[in-house]
């Protein structure tokens, strides 16, 4: 593991040996998001299971403070904000209040425990949150087949976009690494494919500038062209997305989706360029849960957890896999890059720092 205090630096190196784990914080439940702060040396890491969040110091390697429990709600999805001890939050919903409040989104003190605000607006679940990396915005998509934008220091929500009328299912979406642009994904009608809509962060009240299509045979013939069964590759066609996000040049988009599939994107037309399948417990059958994935900050590199806890370093320019780093003793449901430091966190029910 590279400490912070060696400098900045992004690149990490997956030749010869490649990293080791530097650090590993105790956990009692599956990890189910984590999350970098931008100056590198802050880790938040949420547990659904428990309704846990935890607060990791990435120069010490340790959680010194107790973890946060959400008793009512509970805690699902963490988006780091511009200050290292506020973060946004969502849980599982309360179907106490009505259905335009239930799918509320928090704003919390970590250093206080204090909720500062809450968004409410969306009636269905929220699929993510991603905050603009210029300015206090952040976005948020729900099943209710709507984005929103709000700020974190304003109360209500800022601006509405609906999603066509020909999706459906659960969208996702992010900002670029300049925040100039956010993307937002989701499936088409009748299991036809998916789409991409590329926003204009300044200006996204006239539309997408970019409207990329998917279609499901396109996606099913580039999971064939990687070797795999025509059976699988039909199956995995299918499969829901969980999340989009950007590379650092903004040129790619990596999707994860169920049972272990992962697809780098072309940013400007949208075909695949890449296609990533977990490692399964069984080498017969495909993995039973959504593939945990992230670009490297220096783009060369995509990092995928396996199910039998291991994490295989794919070039993102080949699609050959580089390695595999050993460590976890069972599934890797999290893994993310530090933005700063040569640094990456890797979660099963413990939280790997290498």
């Amino acid at each position: 593991m590279a400490s912070p205090s060696d400098g900045p630096t992004h690149a990490m190196d997956f030749s010869g040996k490649g990293p080791k784990i530097g650090a590993v914080i105790r956990g009692k439940s599956p990890a189910t998001s984590i999350c970098y702060h931008e100056d590198g040396n802050h880790l938040y890491v949420t547990s659904e299971s428990d309704s846990k969040l935890r607060l990791v110091d990435c120069q010490k390697g340790s959680s010194d403070r107790l973890a946060y429990k959400f008793e009512r709600e509970g805690v699902k999805l963490v988006e780091k904000t511009h200050h290292n001890l506020c973060v946004l939050y969502t849980g599982i919903g309360s179907k106490n209040e009505l259905v335009g409040q239930r799918n509320a989104i928090h704003y919390l003190s970590l250093y206080d425990n204090k909720l500062l605000r809450d968004f409410r607006g969306h009636s269905g679940e929220v699929t993510d949150l991603s905050m603009s990396p210029v300015d206090d915005s952040f976005m948020s998509v729900s099943t209710d087949r709507t984005v929103r934008m709000w700020n974190v220091q304003q109360a209500g929500c800022l601006a509405e976009l609906e999603l066509p009328s020909n999706v459906e299912g659960f969208p996702h979406g992010c900002f670029d690494s300049t925040g100039l642009v956010f993307g937002v994904a989701a499936e088409m009608a009748a299991g036809s494919g998916h789409m991409v809509h590329l926003y204009d962060a300044r200006k996204y009240g006239g539309g997408a500038f970019a409207e990329l299509k998917l279609a499901q045979s396109s996606i099913e013939k580039a999971i064939h062209n990687q070797g795999i069964d025509p059976l699988k590759a039909m199956e995995l066609s299918k499969v829901k997305w969980t999340s989009m996000n950007f590379n650092t040049s903004g040129k790619h988009l990596l999707v994860t989706a169920e049972k272990g599939l992962g697809l780098v994107l072309d940013g400007f037309d949208g075909s695949v360029s890449n296609v990533f399948v977990a490692d399964g417990k069984d080498s017969n059958a495909l993995p039973s849960h959504p593939l945990a994935a992230c670009f490297t900050p220096d783009d060369k590199t995509v990092l995928v957890g396996n199910e039998d806890g291991t994490i295989g370093c794919w070039s993102a320019q080949s699609g050959k896999l580089q390695r595999k780093l050993e460590g976890h003793v069972e599934r890797v449901g999290c893994i993310a890059a530090n933005p700063k430091y040569a640094q990456l966190a890797s979660s099963c029910t413990n939280t790997a720092l290498w």
